[in-house]
């Protein structure tokens, strides 16, 4: 798969989880992932997407179980790797939208979803797999980039498309080399008013709640138009 080929080589020789520090503002989305997840943490907790495990090490001491897993079979190798001997933490191969969760209804109490529902083909339908594998009462913390922010809108006014993980109108990665993916693999875009919409009107979530989190105060009190990120945590 184009996806999976494309993480693998981008994630080959990369170094294993760094430390996230709990903070009283987020400032970016690891900061702000941990900060939630933290509050009343209890249970079992799965992420989708896991990355370099760093949110897993630093939500360890706070769950009974922890489950991350991988797309790509390179990055899954690495956690693997760096979670050996961590008895709470498991690691899973798996694509959400090729296949079940190999889980039973209503297991976890908090599941994560971070930089992962912008490249799902079918967004909706692994929301609703996702709702599956939670408690009643658990929540689903999804976080992804704000299509609405003001410079974006303002580039957009402009005529320019306002690339969400890259440069140059998605043709150029961040360290400026040619990207092989159009922004990185981006497929859908988000605003906070259009993630909760989902997220209750097709996927059953109960309730949606938006959080706000950026180094300025801006971020905080006015997410929907100067955060970079769209986050919200969505109730079963």
């Amino acid at each position: 798969m184009r996806l999976t080929d494309h993480y693998d080589r981008k994630y080959a020789g990369q170094s294993g989880p760094a430390e996230i520090a709990r903070v009283a503002h987020a400032g970016d989305r690891f900061e702000a992932l941990v900060e939630v997840a933290a509050r009343g943490a209890h249970g079992r907790y799965l992420e989708i997407g896991a990355g370099s495990g760093a949110t897993l090490r630093a939500l360890e001491p706070l769950y009974d179980e922890l489950v991350g897993t991988e797309l790509s079979p390179v990055r899954g190798q690495q956690l693997a790797a760096a979670f050996a001997g961590h008895g709470k933490v498991r690691v899973v191969c798996h694509d959400i939208e090729a296949e079940r969760l190999r889980f039973p209804d209503d297991y976890f109490d908090t599941i994560a979803m971070s930089a992962v529902i912008e490249h799902l083909v079918e967004p909706i339908a692994a929301l609703v797999e996702l709702r599956r594998v939670l408690r009643p009462g658990g929540r689903l913390l999804i976080d992804t980039p704000n299509i609405a922010k003001w410079t974006r809108r303002v580039k957009l006014a402009l005529g320019y498309f306002p690339a969400t993980a890259s440069h140059d109108e998605g043709l150029t990665t961040y360290d400026r080399k040619p990207s092989d993916l159009h922004d990185e693999g981006h497929l859908h875009y988000f605003t906070f008013r259009s993630l909760r919409r989902i997220c209750t009107e097709r996927a059953g979530f109960s309730a949606v709640l938006p959080h706000g989190y950026g180094r300025t105060a801006l971020s905080r009190w006015w997410p929907t138009l100067f955060s970079d990120d769209v986050f919200v945590v969505a109730i079963k």
